[in-house]
C-alpha cells in the first residue's frame, strides 16, 4: 500500500500496487531505470468536494529484479 496526496485537494489516499513487481509509483511517467511496462492507474479522491481522478504511473524498478 502506497500513501499519497490529491494533487487538487490534499485528501490522503490509500492506493494499492497493481501486482507484486510495480512497486514504485509516480505522478508522471518515468523515462529510465524500470523493468517491462509502465502501469498506468486512475484513482478517484475521496474527498466528497473533490472526486477528481488522479492518473498513477506505476513501475517495477530494476533494483527489485536484481535482488532477486
Amino acid at each position: 500500500m502506497a500513501i499519497i496526496e490529491c494533487p487538487f485537494c490534499d485528501e490522503i489516499l490509500e492506493v494499492e500496487p497493481p501486482d507484486r513487481f510495480h512497486i514504485t509509483l509516480s505522478a508522471r511517467p518515468m523515462s529510465k531505470n524500470f523493468h517491462g511496462d509502465i502501469i498506468q492507474k486512475k484513482v478517484r479522491c475521496t474527498n466528497e468536494d473533490c472526486k477528481k481522478i488522479v492518473t498513477l504511473y506505476w513501475i517495477a524498478p530494476i533494483e527489485h529484479f536484481a535482488t532477486m
